[in-house]
């Protein structure tokens, strides 16, 4: 299943070549010098002392694979579910909706983590990160677990929505939130205390946290970890019986 829908994605980038390398290549590029560049003349230092530019790095990231994963989630799943298209035809496999959900969600990951490992690239190459072996394949890890915890989420709107323009109201709410409101861009200090109280216990910023935490003291948050995946299989277990559902409506 992952294979077939692996293969299909590649056929896609192929037809749409010119584009997609366009997006692919300027959507990182445009959010450096769109968000980090003003903010860090506004911000200049972390609560700990270190460099916005620094800082905001890994949160910079996580914005780019939420946006990366999106579209590719809201057409394989509301757009040809909405429209009737191909999304029934491959239901009728021999496959449960749940691996129709997981393959799916896999591929999306993979095609968002590939372009946050570019990004990572021209990140370093315009700021002096010092970043080793071992904060490299954390990064990685928390945004394996962060893309997959978002792309549930994602699916479970487009499973849930049937009408395009709650649709697209709805997501704009929920990448707003995700981006001011999981500490990406801006530390959760310097919100007003019950507000920090509040967002910091957001599970799309456990990553994050996570991450920042492993880089400036060692230590590994196995709790905010285990959450997340508790999260992830209960979203998973119920995108796969949601999408059984409308199908066969």
């Amino acid at each position: 299943m992952i294979q077939a829908f692996l293969l299909r994605r590649l056929w896609l980038w192929k037809n749409r070549l010119v584009p997609s390398i366009f997006l692919f290549f300027f959507m990182p590029i445009l959010l450096f010098t769109m968000i980090s560049i003003p903010l860090k003349n506004i911000i200049r230092y972390s609560i700990s002392g270190v460099p916005y530019d620094i800082w905001v790095f890994p949160g910079l990231i996580f914005i780019i694979g939420s946006l990366g994963l999106y579209p590719i989630i809201y057409r394989e799943i509301f757009d040809l579910r909405v429209h009737r298209k191909v999304l029934l035809n491959i239901a009728l496999a021999p496959y449960s909706k749940s691996q129709l959900v997981f393959g799916n969600l896999c591929v999306a990951v993979l095609e968002a983590l590939t372009m946050c490992l570019f990004s990572i690239l021209i990140y370093s190459s315009i700021v002096s990160i010092s970043l080793n072996f071992s904060n490299f394949l954390f990064l990685i890890f928390c945004l394996v677990i962060y893309l997959f915890l978002v792309g549930n989420i994602y699916i479970l709107l487009s499973i849930s929505i049937d009408a395009i323009t709650t649709m697209i109201l709805s997501s704009f709410v929920l990448i707003f939130f995700m981006i001011f409101g999981s500490g990406f861009l801006i530390e959760f200090s310097f919100f007003p205390s019950f507000m920090e109280s509040i967002l910091k216990y957001n599970p799309m910023s456990f990553s994050q946290q996570c991450y920042q935490r492993f880089t400036s003291t060692g230590y590994f948050d196995w709790m905010f970890i285990a959450i997340q995946v508790i999260l992830i299989y209960t979203l998973f277990v119920l995108n796969g019986f949601l999408l059984k559902r409308k199908l066969r409506q």
